[in-house]
């Protein structure tokens, strides 16, 4: 439970540390590209404003006199509206003013007709286009029902599929330009075939004399009537015809943007070179609104050497959404960087976790050392109290020598405890430096055996030695591995038994007959005060040889273990 709520803790920890940095980087980038976004979007901003201001300059110039004056307004409305497509793109409003700042045209206010060559049953040299102020004649209502049918998106994908509204138009001319509703019906056209990108080719529909909208308009003037005609769409080819009207539907924003453009007081205000040097203004969070100002070149003055007046100007603005420009980069970089953050944080939890259960065991393997150590060293400390008192009482006795050999007997026990800490000490040292040179495995095995041959002879076991190799290793510390597994065999072997050693395609073995290891307990063996189970108790040693031998061969990087076989226990490491 207890691990479980310790694991829980540190990978709750890890992560929200993460999540905290990941948040703190994804802002700071999120702001960063914004703010980048924000200069590149002012910046083509200028360059359309700069573009719809040179197409208003080319109209004027067609429509003042040498005065500076607009000869007849209705022909200059009807050919800026021609631009309306233009203008409007990407929801932007313009309006032009005289220098009086009068109004002279803005965009989004009409709807763009196209007429036949038809009236009152005679034929007119070419067909003709009109301008309808439909807040003239309908209410927001009616617009919005009207709009949409203009702007239904259908979308066919097979033949008889609904194509589009067709919104037929009969009405007046006015002055030769805007027109005049009579009545307007709404016509469903189908698909009927389509090209090889799936778009359609041809279709068409039965035309309805439903009335959907009538205006009541008297014709009191004799104005000339347009039996047939249709209210277009912009940039819709319809039956090898382009139509091109406001690129908009009418909205509140778009209302909004068209009272600003609109503002003679906001365009009195202005002056030129500032306002062209205007950043966007911040409406919303991610939205900025753009607004400029820009004079007909040609009709420029300059008035008590400061400020600029011209004879027209086209007010130009746009509410543009950095989040719209930028949220297919800032999603992609948010999802791609929290996939990667939330990769590092396990990676780094796990291994943070894994530390920590390594030094909680190896804490814990130090206290059973300890404790082991403790008690190996009580253990003959007390036989030494135990004869020392002895001796101190009966100083006369004959058993004198008896006694004084079994202190120095326990003390060469301690010393040797005492010794062998020392040395996993100095073997565990970051300051340990190993001498590698080129070392027979043969040879240090006999060398061991000399050791120990009288102590094999006196109790009957024979030694083995089988196979030869060459290794780059401490030889000092190779032989002290094979002198510790030598000894261990020694000491768990009866009399009589064998013990051998075989060397052989990179790997040492050394064997001997005896009782066998529990098989949950020959990983133990290998720490420090851990010995075999009570069959194989016999050892007088101090429980340190194996983990000596272990920490040298970790150093050598070589592997180790040890297993049961069916007449012993067998020992071994990998040298290559």
């Amino acid at each position: 439970m207890q691990k479980n709520i310790t694991k829980r803790l540190i990978y709750t920890r890890v992560f929200s540390a993460f999540f905290a940095i990941y948040l703190l980087l994804m802002t700071g980038f999120s702001i960063f590209v914004i703010s980048e976004e924000q200069k590149v979007a002012g910046m083509e901003f200028r360059t359309y404003a700069n573009g719809v201001n040179n197409q208003v300059a080319d109209v004027l110039k067609n429509h003042i006199d040498a005065n500076n004056q607009v000869m007849d307004l209705v022909p200059l409305k009807k050919e800026l509206i021609r631009y309306t497509d233009h203008f409007t793109m990407l929801g932007t409003e313009v309006a032009v003013f005289n220098g009086d700042y009068q109004l002279l045209f803005n965009t989004n206010d009409y709807w763009i007709c196209r007429f036949p060559a038809y009236a009152e049953g005679k034929r007119l040299e070419d067909a003709d286009y009109g301008y309808l102020d439909p807040r003239g004649w309908f209410s927001e209502a009616q617009i919005s029902e009207l709009e949409n049918y203009l702007h239904a998106d259908l979308q066919p994908k097979k033949a008889g599929d609904l194509w589009y509204y067709e919104v037929d138009l009969q009405g007046f001319w006015l002055d030769g330009e805007m027109v005049i509703p009579d009545r307007i019906t709404v016509n469903p056209m189908y698909a009927d075939t389509f090209d090889e990108q799936g778009s359609v080719r041809s279709g068409g529909g039965a035309h309805t004399d439903e009335i959907v909208y009538t205006s009541g308009y008297k014709n009191t003037r004799d104005l000339p009537y347009f039996s047939h005609g249709d209210i277009g769409l912009p940039f819709v080819q319809r039956s090898g015809i382009w139509w091109a009207t406001q690129s908009y539907r009418s909205s509140e924003k778009q209302a909004e943007l068209r009272q600003l453009v609109t503002d003679e007081e906001k365009l009195k205000e202005t002056e030129i070179m500032q306002q062209l040097e205007r950043p966007g203004q911040r409406i919303a969070m991610t939205t900025f609104r753009y607004y400029l100002t820009m004079p007909y070149q040609n009709t420029i003055h300059v008035i008590d050497g400061q400020t600029q007046k011209s004879d027209f100007w086209t007010v130009i603005a746009r509410d543009i959404n950095m989040w719209e420009r930028c949220s297919t980069t800032l999603v992609f970089v948010w999802i791609s960087c929290l996939l990667i953050f939330l990769a590092v944080a396990f990676i780094l939890a796990r291994q943070t976790y894994k530390t920590y259960r390594e030094r909680e065991e190896l804490e814990k393997q130090r206290q059973e050392m300890t404790n082991a150590l403790a008690h190996d060293l009580k253990t003959p400390l007390s036989i030494i109290s135990g004869y020392a008192q002895n001796l101190q009482e009966n100083i006369h006795t004959e058993k004198r020598e008896h006694y004084a050999a079994h202190i120095q007997a326990n003390v060469d026990r301690m010393d040797k405890i005492i010794r062998g800490m020392l040395e996993m000490t100095r073997l565990e040292s970051d300051s340990l430096q190993m001498k590698r040179e080129e070392l027979s495995l043969a040879e240090a095995c006999h060398e061991v055996l000399d050791r120990y041959r009288a102590i094999c002879q006196e109790r009957s076991i024979t030694v083995d030695i089988e196979g030869e190799a060459v290794i780059k290793a401490d030889h000092a510390m190779i032989v002290r591995v094979i002198d510790n597994f030598f000894v261990n065999a020694l000491e768990n072997t009866t009399a009589g038994g064998s013990i051998g050693i075989r060397i052989f395609d990179g790997l040492f073995e050394i064997f001997n007959s005896g009782s066998h290891i529990a098989e949950d307990r020959l990983n133990e063996i290998w720490l420090p005060f851990k010995k075999a189970d009570l069959s194989r108790s016999h050892s007088k040693g101090t429980g340190l040889g194996l983990a000596i031998a272990r920490t040298i061969l970790e150093l050598h990087h070589f592997s180790y273990g040890a297993k049961n076989h069916d007449e012993g226990v067998v020992f071994w490491f990998k040298f290559r």
